[in-house]
Protein backbone atom coordinates (compact mmCIF):
# COMPACT_ATOMS: atom_id res chain seq x y z
CA UNK A 1 0.00 0.00 0.00
CA UNK A 2 3.20 2.67 0.79
CA UNK A 3 4.77 1.77 -2.24
CA UNK A 4 7.66 -0.36 -0.30
CA UNK A 5 10.04 -2.44 -2.04
CA UNK A 6 13.61 -4.01 -1.09
CA UNK A 7 16.73 -2.30 -2.16
CA UNK A 8 20.57 -2.69 -1.82
CA UNK A 9 23.47 -0.39 -1.09
CA UNK A 10 25.50 1.10 -4.66
CA UNK A 11 28.57 2.77 -5.11
CA UNK A 12 27.96 6.37 -4.19
CA UNK A 13 30.17 9.73 -5.08
CA UNK A 14 30.67 11.52 -1.71
CA UNK A 15 33.27 14.35 -1.98
CA UNK A 16 35.74 15.90 0.88
CA UNK A 17 35.49 19.75 1.27
CA UNK A 18 37.15 22.99 3.01
CA UNK A 19 34.83 25.42 3.78
CA UNK A 20 36.35 29.10 3.84
CA UNK A 21 35.35 32.67 3.38
CA UNK A 22 36.89 35.69 1.32
CA UNK A 23 36.25 38.30 -1.29
CA UNK A 24 36.00 39.31 -4.77
CA UNK A 25 38.90 41.03 -6.02
CA UNK A 26 40.20 42.20 -9.48
CA UNK A 27 44.12 41.68 -9.98
CA UNK A 28 46.72 44.08 -11.27
CA UNK A 29 45.12 44.64 -15.04
CA UNK A 30 41.60 44.45 -14.03
CA UNK A 31 41.29 48.03 -12.17
CA UNK A 32 42.76 50.63 -12.75
CA UNK A 33 42.66 54.45 -11.56
CA UNK A 34 42.09 57.14 -13.99
CA UNK A 35 44.54 60.38 -13.68
CA UNK A 36 45.76 63.11 -15.81
CA UNK A 37 49.22 62.72 -17.59
CA UNK A 38 49.71 67.01 -16.92
CA UNK A 39 48.37 68.98 -14.41
CA UNK A 40 45.07 71.27 -14.75
CA UNK A 41 41.74 72.63 -13.85
CA UNK A 42 38.80 69.65 -14.50
CA UNK A 43 36.09 71.74 -17.48
CA UNK A 44 33.76 68.61 -17.28
CA UNK A 45 32.79 65.20 -16.33
CA UNK A 46 30.94 62.79 -18.37
CA UNK A 47 30.70 59.79 -16.21
CA UNK A 48 28.88 58.90 -12.81
CA UNK A 49 30.00 56.10 -10.41
CA UNK A 50 27.86 52.89 -11.89
CA UNK A 51 28.25 53.47 -15.31
CA UNK A 52 30.09 51.12 -17.95
CA UNK A 53 32.77 52.68 -19.97
CA UNK A 54 35.02 51.23 -23.19
CA UNK A 55 38.65 51.59 -23.31
CA UNK A 56 39.78 54.81 -24.49
CA UNK A 57 36.43 56.43 -24.20
CA UNK A 58 36.53 60.24 -22.75
CA UNK A 59 35.74 60.37 -18.80
CA UNK A 60 36.27 64.28 -18.74
CA UNK A 61 38.08 66.96 -19.99
CA UNK A 62 41.27 69.13 -18.56
CA UNK A 63 42.52 72.75 -19.42
CA UNK A 64 45.22 74.95 -18.33
CA UNK A 65 48.15 76.99 -18.65
CA UNK A 66 50.74 73.92 -18.90
CA UNK A 67 48.77 72.34 -21.63
CA UNK A 68 48.82 75.84 -23.51
CA UNK A 69 52.48 76.18 -22.44
CA UNK A 70 53.24 72.48 -24.18
CA UNK A 71 51.44 73.50 -27.26
CA UNK A 72 53.50 76.99 -27.56
CA UNK A 73 56.74 74.71 -27.36
CA UNK A 74 55.40 72.19 -29.43
CA UNK A 75 54.89 74.34 -31.91
CA UNK A 76 58.22 76.49 -31.51
CA UNK A 77 60.20 73.08 -31.80
CA UNK A 78 58.02 72.26 -34.95
CA UNK A 79 59.05 75.27 -36.84
CA UNK A 80 63.18 75.22 -35.77
CA UNK A 81 63.07 71.62 -36.56
CA UNK A 82 62.13 72.68 -39.91
CA UNK A 83 64.52 75.35 -40.85
CA UNK A 84 67.26 73.17 -39.17
CA UNK A 85 65.73 70.46 -41.51
CA UNK A 86 66.25 72.79 -44.82
CA UNK A 87 69.40 73.97 -43.41
CA UNK A 88 70.98 70.58 -43.29
CA UNK A 89 69.87 69.90 -46.60
CA UNK A 90 70.65 72.66 -48.69
CA UNK A 91 74.32 72.70 -47.03
CA UNK A 92 74.52 68.61 -47.16
CA UNK A 93 73.77 68.92 -51.51
CA UNK A 94 76.12 71.57 -51.75
CA UNK A 95 78.95 69.56 -49.87
CA UNK A 96 78.01 66.52 -52.56
CA UNK A 97 79.10 69.32 -55.33
CA UNK A 98 82.53 69.83 -53.22
CA UNK A 99 81.30 73.45 -52.21
CA UNK A 100 80.96 75.16 -48.55
CA UNK A 101 83.51 73.72 -45.74
CA UNK A 102 83.00 70.35 -44.08
CA UNK A 103 82.87 72.07 -40.35
CA UNK A 104 79.53 73.93 -41.34
CA UNK A 105 77.70 70.43 -42.77
CA UNK A 106 79.09 69.19 -38.64
CA UNK A 107 77.53 72.05 -36.91
CA UNK A 108 73.82 71.99 -39.22
CA UNK A 109 73.92 68.44 -38.90
CA UNK A 110 74.21 68.51 -35.00
CA UNK A 111 71.69 71.13 -34.86
CA UNK A 112 69.13 68.74 -37.05
CA UNK A 113 69.91 66.20 -34.78
CA UNK A 114 69.48 68.27 -31.58
CA UNK A 115 66.32 70.06 -33.03
CA UNK A 116 64.69 66.90 -34.15
CA UNK A 117 65.56 65.11 -30.39
CA UNK A 118 62.99 68.28 -29.23
CA UNK A 119 60.36 67.97 -31.60
CA UNK A 120 59.89 63.92 -31.09
CA UNK A 121 59.74 64.66 -27.55
CA UNK A 122 57.11 67.10 -27.45
CA UNK A 123 54.64 65.90 -30.17
CA UNK A 124 54.80 62.46 -28.03
CA UNK A 125 53.43 64.01 -25.19
CA UNK A 126 50.96 65.52 -27.37
CA UNK A 127 50.37 62.77 -28.73
CA UNK A 128 49.71 61.00 -25.23
CA UNK A 129 46.80 63.74 -24.50
CA UNK A 130 44.99 62.24 -28.07
CA UNK A 131 44.78 65.30 -29.65
CA UNK A 132 45.85 66.14 -33.10
CA UNK A 133 49.52 67.29 -33.29
CA UNK A 134 49.33 68.59 -36.74
CA UNK A 135 46.57 71.48 -36.05
CA UNK A 136 49.14 72.66 -33.21
CA UNK A 137 51.64 72.62 -36.19
CA UNK A 138 49.33 75.10 -38.15
CA UNK A 139 49.05 77.47 -34.98
CA UNK A 140 45.54 76.25 -33.88
CA UNK A 141 45.66 75.79 -29.96
CA UNK A 142 43.57 73.78 -28.28
CA UNK A 143 41.68 74.81 -24.91
CA UNK A 144 41.62 71.54 -23.27
CA UNK A 145 42.35 67.73 -23.61
CA UNK A 146 40.44 64.49 -22.56
CA UNK A 147 41.36 62.27 -20.58
CA UNK A 148 40.29 58.91 -21.01
CA UNK A 149 39.92 55.44 -19.78
CA UNK A 150 42.76 52.88 -19.65
CA UNK A 151 40.63 49.87 -18.90
CA UNK A 152 36.67 48.86 -20.17
CA UNK A 153 34.93 48.37 -17.07
CA UNK A 154 32.23 50.35 -14.32
CA UNK A 155 33.24 53.44 -12.76
CA UNK A 156 33.46 52.52 -9.13
CA UNK A 157 34.78 55.79 -7.47
CA UNK A 158 35.14 59.39 -8.44
CA UNK A 159 36.65 61.90 -7.14
CA UNK A 160 36.79 65.23 -9.26
CA UNK A 161 34.68 67.94 -9.36
CA UNK A 162 34.63 70.73 -11.79
CA UNK A 163 36.66 73.37 -11.49
CA UNK A 164 39.10 71.21 -9.31
CA UNK A 165 42.78 71.73 -9.86
CA UNK A 166 44.45 68.20 -10.45
CA UNK A 167 47.60 66.55 -11.22
CA UNK A 168 49.01 63.46 -11.65
CA UNK A 169 48.95 62.54 -8.04
CA UNK A 170 45.07 62.65 -8.18
CA UNK A 171 42.88 60.14 -9.11
CA UNK A 172 40.00 61.21 -10.86
CA UNK A 173 37.53 58.09 -11.00
CA UNK A 174 38.22 54.32 -10.76
CA UNK A 175 37.02 51.41 -13.22
CA UNK A 176 36.91 47.85 -12.86
CA UNK A 177 36.50 45.34 -15.19
CA UNK A 178 34.28 42.64 -13.37
CA UNK A 179 35.24 40.13 -16.09
CA UNK A 180 38.48 40.34 -14.44
CA UNK A 181 37.22 39.50 -10.69
CA UNK A 182 39.07 37.04 -9.24
CA UNK A 183 38.34 35.17 -5.81
CA UNK A 184 40.84 35.67 -2.27
CA UNK A 185 39.64 32.89 0.05
CA UNK A 186 41.16 32.60 3.60
CA UNK A 187 42.00 29.25 4.34
CA UNK A 188 42.57 27.99 7.52
CA UNK A 189 46.56 26.67 8.03
CA UNK A 190 45.43 22.85 8.97
CA UNK A 191 43.51 22.81 5.37
CA UNK A 192 46.25 23.74 3.31
CA UNK A 193 47.97 20.74 2.45
CA UNK A 194 44.73 19.75 1.25
CA UNK A 195 44.70 22.16 -1.15
CA UNK A 196 45.78 21.26 -4.91
CA UNK A 197 45.76 23.87 -7.90
CA UNK A 198 42.83 23.12 -10.29
CA UNK A 199 40.50 21.99 -7.35
CA UNK A 200 36.68 23.06 -8.41
CA UNK A 201 35.51 25.97 -6.03
CA UNK A 202 31.78 26.20 -4.85
CA UNK A 203 30.74 29.80 -4.18
CA UNK A 204 28.06 32.04 -3.15
CA UNK A 205 28.09 36.03 -2.71
CA UNK A 206 27.19 38.46 -0.15
CA UNK A 207 26.06 35.92 2.66
CA UNK A 208 24.35 33.67 -0.08
CA UNK A 209 24.80 30.39 1.30
CA UNK A 210 23.68 28.73 -2.03
CA UNK A 211 27.11 28.46 -3.49
CA UNK A 212 25.23 28.55 -7.16
CA UNK A 213 28.69 30.14 -8.51
CA UNK A 214 32.44 28.25 -9.88
CA UNK A 215 35.58 28.71 -9.89
CA UNK A 216 38.55 26.78 -9.89
CA UNK A 217 41.85 27.12 -7.26
CA UNK A 218 44.82 28.58 -9.34
CA UNK A 219 47.31 29.78 -6.66
CA UNK A 220 48.35 28.19 -2.77
CA UNK A 221 49.24 30.88 -0.91
CA UNK A 222 52.64 30.51 0.89
CA UNK A 223 52.49 32.90 3.83
CA UNK A 224 50.19 32.70 7.07
CA UNK A 225 48.39 35.79 8.32
CA UNK A 226 49.52 36.04 11.75
CA UNK A 227 46.56 37.29 12.57
CA UNK A 228 43.83 35.24 11.41
CA UNK A 229 45.65 32.45 10.76
CA UNK A 230 44.89 31.61 7.33
CA UNK A 231 46.82 31.23 4.20
CA UNK A 232 45.37 33.31 0.72
CA UNK A 233 44.70 31.29 -2.14
CA UNK A 234 42.97 32.67 -5.57
CA UNK A 235 40.35 31.23 -7.87
CA UNK A 236 40.01 31.78 -11.17
CA UNK A 237 35.86 32.23 -11.45
CA UNK A 238 34.46 29.79 -14.69
CA UNK A 239 33.51 31.66 -17.75
CA UNK A 240 29.78 33.14 -17.22
CA UNK A 241 27.61 36.43 -16.81
CA UNK A 242 30.02 38.08 -14.17
CA UNK A 243 28.04 41.73 -14.58
CA UNK A 244 26.47 41.06 -11.78
CA UNK A 245 29.65 40.77 -9.51
CA UNK A 246 30.75 43.38 -7.35
CA UNK A 247 34.19 44.11 -6.68
CA UNK A 248 34.97 43.61 -2.97
CA UNK A 249 31.66 41.44 -2.26
CA UNK A 250 32.17 39.04 0.19
CA UNK A 251 31.98 35.57 -0.65
CA UNK A 252 31.11 31.60 1.21
CA UNK A 253 33.28 29.13 -0.75
CA UNK A 254 33.34 25.03 -0.29
CA UNK A 255 36.65 23.81 -1.94
CA UNK A 256 36.22 20.42 -3.26
CA UNK A 257 39.86 18.45 -1.85
CA UNK A 258 38.94 15.27 -2.16
CA UNK A 259 36.14 12.72 -3.86
CA UNK A 260 35.72 9.59 -2.34
CA UNK A 261 33.52 6.42 -4.30
CA UNK A 262 32.21 4.10 -1.76
CA UNK A 263 29.01 1.76 -1.38
CA UNK A 264 26.29 3.51 0.71
CA UNK A 265 22.70 3.80 1.23
CA UNK A 266 20.40 5.93 -1.13
CA UNK A 267 19.68 7.62 1.99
Amino acid sequence: TNGMKLGEVSMQTFTDEVVCKGFLFAPANGIAKISTPIAGTVQNIRIKIGDFVRQGQVVCHISGSEFLVLQQQFAEASASFQKAKVDYERVKALRAEKIGAEKDLTTLESLHKASFATYSALKARIQALRINTAQIENGQMYTSFPVVSPISGFITKTDAVIGQYVDMQNALAEVVNVNSLQLQLSVFEMDVNKLRVGQQVRFGVGGNGSNSLKAALTTVGKTINPDTKTVDCIAKIDASDKSKLIHQSYVEAKIEVNELEVRALPR
